[in-house]
């Protein structure tokens, strides 16, 4: 036997009992298939490919699949019998078999059959999580969520990729491009945040509802604050944690865009972040007995990615048109400006610039410039819709990453 067969033939009774543990852990005497059958079954897919390019015939692999089938249909009808009503494990049992057959045909590392076995066992695991999340999901967040699939797989592919303005700026593609890039690490953020923060607290809904919004968790908390005085160290602990997270959001989407930029970035950005995150836990202790709610709002709506348009090609247009006339000094203007309002308008703006008209150098000066401009805007935020106590709580943290920021901006130039 071949040393690859081995592994193959392994790897399939891996992955079917990663399976069928989960499905058996779930067993209450309505399943025909558990542990030992999943397993099987896995590795009855890998040997049927086997044989059909042993034999080089495909009849192995349908006399196999048509034995899984009716195996399939055997175990629902003795569940139906116990008045079990459900198609999962059915479906899960013949997902495993193609697996098996996957596997066959991967190769090492095996990234693919090894992935949709591990997602497969998770969806599975996450019964009661995905239940509860649907259960809670709003109609708008329904709709917000098609809104995307529209922007994301309808609109983008065939929007033309070129220029059509006389300044050579306007890209609907590269527009859109940026536009999907934010609403998915934004809405990957907030589903996050809906299927764990009610029961991870703040810790989780901080951390992620960075990625989701770190303007939106300022506003949330703020709100909160202001009605009720005695959340205040778990408030200002989720804005600083989202505010921090920012920061890595920042790379992760400069990262996309331009790769040579995010080399330069990561240093900073990271760090900046992890500070943020180190200072947060200073209110720990004081935020051990507060039960915090953050309440985010759909990252995805039509105006929002309206705004987020029209900032991103005003952004282009002015650095594009500006840049001959006044520089570098200009384009910090409009990082100044823009991350005041919109921080991943800027982000993608200049890490796409810096691939054909400015340095890479100003560039990353200006991304820095604006995550710390939309900091300070978090600052006097929390303070105008807060209370001044959150607001010097929050800023005692949020100042110090503003002030290490300025130290890399010094460090740059």
């Amino acid at each position: 036997m071949s040393l690859d067969l081995f592994i193959k033939i392994v790897l399939s009774l891996a992955i079917g009992a990663l399976i069928g543990i989960e499905r058996q852990r779930r067993w209450k005497g309505e399943l025909a298939q558990g542990l030992r059958t999943f397993t099987i079954v896995c590795l009855f897919g890998m040997l049927s490919s086997y044989f059909s390019t042993l034999f080089n015939n495909i009849l192995p692999v349908i006399i196999a699949f048509i034995t899984v089938g009716f195996l399939t249909i055997l175990g629902y009808l003795a569940k139906t019998k116990k008045n079990h009503i459900g198609l999962t494990t059915e479906i899960a049992f013949l997902l495993t078999f193609f697996i098996g057959v996957l596997i066959f045909y991967d190769s090492f590392p095996f990234y693919l059959s090894v992935s949709l076995g591990i997602i497969l066992a998770f969806i599975l695991s996450a019964k009661e999580i995905l239940h509860s999340f649907v259960k809670h999901l709003k109609i708008k967040e329904i709709q917000d969520a098609m809104l995307f699939a529209i922007i994301a797989f309808v609109i983008f592919p065939i929007l033309p990729n070129r220029t059509i303005d006389p300044f050579g700026s306007i890209n609907p593609f590269m527009i859109w491009a940026a536009l999907v890039t934010v609403l998915s690490i934004s809405f990957i953020g907030y589903v996050v945040v809906k299927l764990l923060g009610p029961k991870m607290g703040t810790l989780i809904t901080g951390l992620f509802g960075g990625l989701a919004s770190s303007m939106g968790v300022a506003i949330s908390m703020a709100s909160n604050v202001k009605n009720n005085k005695k959340i205040l160290y778990s408030a200002v602990f989720a804005v600083c944690l989202a505010s921090s997270t920012m920061f890595l959001r920042m790379f992760v989407v400069a990262s996309i865009f331009n790769l040579s930029l995010a080399t330069k970035l990561f240093v900073p950005l990271v760090l900046l972040g992890l500070t943020g995150y180190l200072l947060s836990f200073i209110n720990l202790r004081n935020m051990v007995k507060e039960k915090a709610e953050i309440k985010l709002k759909s990252p995805i709506d039509l105006s929002s990615a309206i705004r987020f348009g029209i900032l991103f090609a005003v952004i282009m247009i002015l650095s594009n048109v500006f840049k001959s006339y006044f520089g570098a000094s200009f384009i910090f203007v409009i990082a100044l400006l823009g991350g005041l309002i919109d921080v991943d308008a800027v982000t993608i703006s200049l890490s796409s610039l810096a691939l054909t008209s400015i340095s890479v150098t100003a560039a990353v000066e200006g991304i820095i410039l604006a995550g710390l401009a939309n900091t300070l805007s978090k600052c006097l935020l929390v303070y105008w819709m807060g209370t001044k106590k959150m607001a010097l709580e929050v800023g005692k943290i949020l100042l110090i990453l503003i002030g290490l920021g300025l130290v890399f901006l010094l460090i740059f130039i």
